[in-house]
């Protein structure tokens, strides 16, 4: 690994720790800015290292997502900002699938994790929704955007690594959802930010690696 990405890889979990451990039960506006300190190094990390057709919108994915991170740790203490966060969140999502669509793989045994995959997204949207009242509709919206980004990320021309990431960010924000709208998830802090951070490292990390004879 090049010195610079050594760095970047270090600081991101410094940061990304200090946060999970330390602020993630309590909103602050400290917190809040330590919250997307990790998430500006990948888009750097992004703009910077990744292949010239993903580099766009890979860096505007983490861009919409340090947003939704600032807007979410910020609602209630500065308003209400979870339908904003939410919207925020889903351009991420949309930037992602669209990415991740745009350069399919050619491996077809892929499909086998989109088909293993949406029954159980399907299962879980099922169970959530009733539970979510007048937020159903951006609710509902936001769970068909990252079954897009995940199945997407399962096909595309990248390490598997990359649907890895995308798989812990279904997990994080399901565990959000049935935090905020069916019952309490014991350590829902650590849990949700544990493997909200895990996920946007994996997808930064997997597409930095271009496989020969990939689309630059």
């Amino acid at each position: 690994m090049r010195p610079d990405r050594m760095l970047t890889a270090a600081a991101y979990i410094a940061f990304s720790v200090c946060y999970t451990f330390f602020f993630s039960s309590d909103s602050s506006y400290l917190g809040a800015h330590l919250k997307i300190a990790p998430i500006l190094l990948l888009a750097f990390a992004a703009w910077t290292g990744a292949a010239a057709s993903w580099r766009g919108p890979l860096t505007a994915a983490l861009l919409f997502s340090a947003l939704g991170d600032l807007l979410l740790d910020l609602d209630g203490l500065a308003g209400d900002l979870f339908v904003a966060g939410l919207g925020s969140f889903l351009l991420a999502q949309l930037s992602y699938a669209w990415l991740f669509w745009r350069n399919r793989g050619a491996d077809a045994r892929r499909w086998w994790l989109v088909a293993a995959y949406l029954p159980v997204s399907a299962l879980l949207t099922w169970q959530i929704l009733p539970g979510t009242g007048e937020m159903a509709l951006p609710v509902g919206g936001y769970m068909l955007a990252i079954s897009a980004m995940v199945s997407g990320a399962a096909l595309a021309d990248r390490p598997l690594m990359l649907f890895a990431g995308a798989f812990s960010f279904a997990v994080s924000d399901t565990l959000l959802a049935i935090d905020r709208f069916l019952h309490p998830v014991p350590a829902a802090g650590i849990l949700i930010m544990g493997t909200y951070y895990l996920a946007q490292g994996l997808i930064c990390a997997g597409a930095l690696r271009t496989p020969p004879g990939s689309r630059a």
